[in-house]
């Protein structure tokens, strides 16, 4: 929660006090945010392959501490190339290493049946990261200044991380179990697993999970570009916003303080939200949930763009706590439709795809914005861009395993997922 918190969501708070500390444009400072999600699109397929054959506790216990040392040496930067390479090389090669995807497959390893209501859990805490930390962080800017708000942020995540480490397992075969506590029965090693050991799996099938697929059996399937598609989609334009909320609010003629609570309320909506919809996710069709999340976040750039006053913040705040809401959901579809086993490598190899677009999205966002002194061409971009995401995941139903024949859907019409042999 903190690390996400301070990291990711919370980060964009910083950005107009570095900008104006450093005397850099728009386009500069986003190009800062480009290059930290490029750095997280080449890292991720080797952390994916890391956290699959060497397991998550190490990961988490490296990436956790680079990233708060990161954070203590960003808060000393004094020129922009220096803030470039601390934030780009230290910070954000601890995020990807240690608090993102890494998080997301331990989750996806302990949980089959619950995985819903598990990994929902799990991104609520990023959204909780962002409500709770971002009016500190706010907070701190006004009363100690940028720099020394960074660097006891950076201290904490030290401080949190090692202890955590040190009670995390990477999967639950490590203590004798199965997913969801189940007892286990012994398999022959996955191909290309990292000994010779014994891989668990559980005794009882939830119906949730079917056979594990290769990265190689998933990028063959349909369902795997339509995700890739939809998730592209949503990262890059609700990265692109998160990025650049403060001084979007600003020229709406709000004050720091007063964007910072905002924004923070935005964040408090989507805990429950992000949790309620990632547990429906469990017994409704997920792809209708991102269809709805999706367009929800279309219309809060329209209110923000078309309306203005209280009207026009109570709209886009409902608008991208729904957008924010569905992220579990997103990854709880990647994890049931291809299994536990290569969860994490899978994902890393979507980073290389949507963090491409993240890269992509907050410069030209700062761009427009040094061009046209508005944000407006930028809404008037993301609006439709978010409508055809939804509809990518609308299409993306579950794939079938090569090792079925004779099976032409594993979906039912309302799009929830059947029981695979």
């Amino acid at each position: 929660m903190f690390g996400n918190g301070t990291v990711s969501s919370g980060f964009s708070i910083f950005f107009q006090s570095i900008r104006t500390d450093l005397n850099v444009s728009y386009t500069a400072m986003s190009l800062v945010f480009s290059l930290s999600r490029a750095e997280g699109g080449l890292g991720g397929p080797l952390v994916g392959w890391l956290v699959d054959h060497y397991g998550a506790r190490r990961m988490i216990l490296i990436g956790g501490i680079t990233a708060g040392i990161g954070l203590i040496l960003v808060s000393r930067a004094t020129i922009y190339w220096q803030f470039i390479v601390l934030f780009v090389g230290v910070v954000s090669v601890g995020k990807t290493a240690g608090l993102g995807q890494t998080l997301m497959a331990v989750v996806n390893q302990w949980f089959v049946r619950r995985k819903g209501v598990a990994l929902s859990t799990l991104m609520t805490s990023f959204a909780g990261g962002g409500a709770i930390v971002v009016p500190l962080l706010g907070l701190g800017i006004a009363t100690i200044g940028w720099r020394d708000t960074l660097m006891y942020a950076g201290i904490f995540i030290v401080c949190i991380t090692i202890p955590i480490a040190k009670v995390i397992r990477s999967r639950p075969e490590d203590i004798g179990q199965g997913p969801d506590g189940d007892p286990i029965e012994v398999e022959s090693p996955l191909e290309g697993s990292q000994d010779s050991s014994t891989v668990a799996k559980p005794k009882s099938d939830s119906g949730t999970d079917g056979p594990d697929f290769t990265v190689k059996q998933a990028i063959k399937t349909s369902a795997f570009w339509l995700l890739l598609l939809g998730l592209t989609i949503r990262v890059s334009a609700t990265n692109a916003v998160v990025i650049h909320i403060f001084p979007i609010l600003e020229d709406k003629g709000y004050e720091a303080q007063q964007a910072a609570l905002i924004v923070s309320a935005m964040f408090f909506i989507s805990i429950p939200l992000r949790f309620g919809m990632g547990v429906a996710g469990d017994y409704m069709s997920p792809r209708k949930l991102l269809f709805v999340g999706m367009n929800g976040g279309a219309l809060g750039l329209l209110s923000l763009y078309l309306l203005d006053g209280l009207p026009s913040l109570i709209l886009f705040v409902i608008g991208f706590s729904l957008i924010e809401g569905v992220t579990s959901v997103n990854w709880l579809m990647v994890g049931n439709y291809f299994g536990r086993s290569r969860f994490a490598s899978i994902m890393g190899f979507m980073s290389l795809f949507h963090n491409a677009g993240m890269m992509i999205s907050p410069i030209f966002s700062g761009w427009i914005r040094d061009t046209t002194n508005s944000y407006d061409i930028v809404m008037l971009t993301f609006m439709p861009i978010y409508v055809l995401g939804s509809l990518t995941f609308l299409l993306a139903n579950r794939p079938v395993h090569p090792s079925v024949n004779g099976t032409t859907s594993n979906e039912t019409a309302s799009g929830r997922p059947t029981t695979m042999p």
